[in-house]
């Protein structure tokens, strides 16, 4: 299957969970938000072009925008991350270089380059939402802070999710054991 058309499916899939089950996941008085719709972000392939990016984050945000009666919010943070996403890419690069159409995932990068490149798109998301929220210089620290707690709560589902439906190593062969029920 195309990647480019698997990681829509994943987008859309993302965006209908955020819509139908994690609409109302705010805590500890907004501090900590759930944003699940990031997560099909992560996922589009690594080597698309710029404007590519930046269109998916704003249709994302624009169709989050018409559900949630935001005003343009989820739009602005969409379109923002989706701009950033080329750069933070471009900085979390293996010395090799990712292979072509690859997606981030744990079993493709490790958990530490997935971990840390969803952190960091994750944070940039929450950060703009929560800044374009605010509209006031006063309230950038608290928009840091938010968007810090939000971050680490998104991290956390998102590797549970990767955990629990991500790609899974191929066995190298048959193993042999010496118990005949295994």
């Amino acid at each position: 299957m195309n990647p480019l058309i698997r990681s829509i499916g994943i987008l859309v899939i993302t965006w209908l969970l955020q819509v139908v089950l994690f609409r109302f996941g705010v805590f500890y008085g907004g501090w900590m938000v759930i944003c699940f719709n990031i997560y099909g972000l992560i996922l589009l392939p690594v080597d698309l072009h710029k404007t590519i990016y930046l269109i998916i984050g704003a249709l994302m945000g624009v169709f989050m925008d018409i559900v949630l009666l935001t005003g343009g919010l989820h739009m602005a943070a969409g379109a923002f991350t989706g701009l950033l996403i080329p750069f933070i890419m471009r900085v979390l690069t293996p010395r090799d270089g990712f292979a072509r159409k690859q997606s981030i995932s744990v079993l493709q990068v490790g958990w530490g380059r997935f971990l840390t490149l969803s952190f960091l798109i994750t944070f940039v998301y929450m950060f703009a939402l929560f800044a374009v929220e605010g509209w006031r210089w006063g309230l950038i620290p608290r928009a840091l802070g938010k968007a810090l707690f939000s971050s680490i709560l998104n991290l956390i589902l998102f590797a549970i999710t990767q955990g629990l439906f991500g790609a899974k190593p191929k066995s190298k062969g048959p193993e042999i054991s010496s118990f005949p029920w295994s």
